[in-house]
C-alpha cells in the first residue's frame, strides 16, 4: 500500500500520520498510534555544542533526533509492509537555517536525505485548509499549546498555499506540564510531603493526574488513584483559567507585533495535546471572538498536515480534498478537521435511510404563451447583419452605375471631333 508519512516531533511526544495514495481511504490523513520512538527531548538541544552523554558515548542532539525519526519510519514501515513514498518532518517555526541544516544532514546520514523539513504551523494550517474553505486574504493564527510551551504563529494565504507572517511568539507557560502541576497540587493538598524517598510514588501519582486530565476533557469528573481523590471539571478549570489567559496573551502579542488586531483574523487553528481541554477553546472564543478550528485528536494535527504536504510533493500528487473532503464555510463553532479513527475499522459504509415520501402538492397549470414567429425570434445581431448586407448591395450597385456613366462620358469626350463638328 503506497503512502506518505508525516512526523511531528514535539518536546513532550512525537506524533506520526500517513496519507494513503490508493484504496478506499486515499488522500485522508490518519495518525499512527502509538509511536514508540520519542526523539522529542532532543528538540530543544538542536544546535547546542554541548554533547549529550548516553551510556559511555557522547552524541549530538540532531543525531539522536534523526535516529529517533528513523525508528518511527521503520515502525510504520513494519506495520504497513513497505517504506513510505515520501517523508515530511516538521520543526519549530523559531528554527533558523543553522538548526534546519543540522537536522537535514543528520537525516541524510540515516538514509532519510530526501525527507522534507517544514515548519509546524505551516503543516497545521495545511491540515485545516484541506478540510475547510478559507476565503479571502485574512490571516490565520495557529495556536499550539503543547506539553512544555505555547506558540502562536500568524500565516496568510499565498499562491502556493500559506506563508508565515513575521516571527512566532512563544512562551514556556502555560503548557500541559503546568496543568499537570496544578492537578497534582490539588489532589495532594493537606497531605504530608512524602520526601525524596517516595520519588517513584510521586512519578506514579503524576501519571495518574495526567490520565485524570485527559478524562476531564470528556467527562465531568475523574478519580485520581491511588489517593482516590475525586476531581470535577469545574475544579480543574478554575485552577487553569489564569494560565489559559496568559496563553491568549501570547497570541495577542503575536498579533500586535504584526500590526494586526483580532478582528482581522480569519480563524484560529488550535493544535497540541492540551487543546483537548474544552476551556482552551472557550477562552480563545471569549477573548478573540473569532472561529476556532480544533480536531478530535489535536496532538496529531501537525503530523497529519505534514503527511498531506508529503503527498502533494510527489511527481504525480494526490488531491486529498477531491475525494475525502466536503468544503464548508468557517463558522464560530468548533469543527473537526478530519477523522482520526482507524480507517480499517470503517470499510463498510453505513446504510443510508430512504427519505420520507413527500405529500402531493396541488398547483395551478401555467399560462402558456405562444411562441413568436421564427423571424421575430431571430437574434438581434443577425437582423443587423442582414440590414447591413442589403445596404452594402445597394451601395455597390449605385457605385457600379456611376463608374459606367463616367466611363461613357470619357469615351464621348475623346471621340468628339475638335470644333464640335463645324
Amino acid at each position: 500500500m503506497p503512502y506518505t508519512l508525516g512526523i511531528d516531533v514535539g518536546a513532550s511526544r512525537a506524533a506520526a500520520a500517513i496519507t494513503r495514495l490508493d484504496g478506499p481511504h486515499r488522500g485522508a490523513p490518519h495518525p499512527v498510534s502509538p509511536v514508540s520512538a520519542d526523539p522529542g527531548p532532543f528538540v530543544g538541544r538542536i544546535g547546542d555544542d554541548v554533547p549529550i552523554v548516553l551510556g559511555n558515548r557522547q552524541h549530538n542532539a540532531h543525531e539522536l533526533m534523526a535516529t529517533g525519526i528513523d525508528r518511527i519510519v521503520e515502525q510504520v514501515a513494519a506495520h504497513h509492509g513497505d517504506r513510505p513514498a515520501r517523508v515530511t518532518v516538521t520543526h519549530p517555526s523559531t528554527w533558523g537555517p543553522y538548526r534546519i541544516d543540522l537536522l537535514r544532514e543528520a537525516l541524510s546520514r540515516v538514509g532519510l536525505g530526501d525527507s522534507a523539513l517544514v515548519p509546524e504551523p505551516l503543516a497545521a494550517v495545511t491540515a485545516a485548509a484541506a478540510r475547510h474553505r478559507i476565503d479571502g486574504p485574512a490571516p490565520i493564527a495557529v495556536y499550539d499549546i503543547g506539553g512544555s510551551s505555547v506558540t502562536a504563529t500568524l500565516l496568510r494565504p499565498s499562491p502556493g498555499g500559506f506563508e508565515i507572517i513575521g516571527r512566532s511568539e512563544t512562551a514556556e507557560h502555560p503548557a500541559g506540564a503546568d496543568f499537570d502541576d496544578e492537578l497534582v497540587a490539588l489532589v495532594t493538598a493537606g497531605r504530608p510531603d512524602p520526601g525524596a524517598a517516595a520519588w517513584d510514588d510521586l512519578q506514579k501519582l503524576r501519571q495518574e493526574c495526567v490520565q485524570a486530565k485527559h478524562i476531564l476533557s470528556v467527562a465531568p469528573e475523574a478519580v485520581v488513584a491511588p489517593l482516590q481523590v475525586r476531581v470535577t471539571r469545574a475544579e480543574f478549570e478554575e485552577l487553569i483559567r489564569p494560565l489559559l489567559h496568559q496563553g491568549v496573551d501570547v497570541l495577542l502579542r503575536a498579533l500586535s507585533n504584526a500590526g494586526l488586531t483580532p478582528d482581522r483574523l480569519g480563524a484560529v487553528v488550535l493544535v497540541g495535546g492540551s487543546a483537548r481541554i474544552p476551556l482552551v477553546r472557550q477562552t480563545l472564543l471569549e477573548r478573540l471572538h473569532r472561529p476556532v478550528l480544533v480536531d478530535g485528536a489535536p496532538e496529531a494535527t501537525i503530523a497529519a498536515g505534514a503527511a498531506l504536504m508529503a503527498s502533494r510533493s510527489l511527481p504525480e500528487p494526490v488531491n486529498p480534498v477531491a475525494e475525502t473532503v466536503i468544503m464548508a464555510k468557517i463558522t464560530d463553532e468548533t469543527v473537526v478537521l478530519f477523522p482520526m479513527d482507524d480507517p480499517d475499522a470503517f470499510d463498510d459504509e453505513p446504510a443510508t435511510e430512504e427519505p420520507p415520501a413527500r405529500p402531493p402538492v396541488e398547483t395551478e397549470p401555467p399560462q402558456l404563451v405562444p411562441a413568436k414567429p421564427a423571424l421575430a425570434a431571430a437574434p438581434r445581431g443577425r437582423r443587423r447583419r442582414r440590414k447591413a448586407s442589403r445596404r452594402g448591395l445597394v451601395i455597390g450597385i449605385i457605385t457600379m452605375l456611376l463608374v459606367v456613366a463616367c466611363a461613357y462620358l470619357v469615351l464621348q469626350y475623346f471621340n468628339t471631333p475638335l470644333g464640335g463638328g463645324l
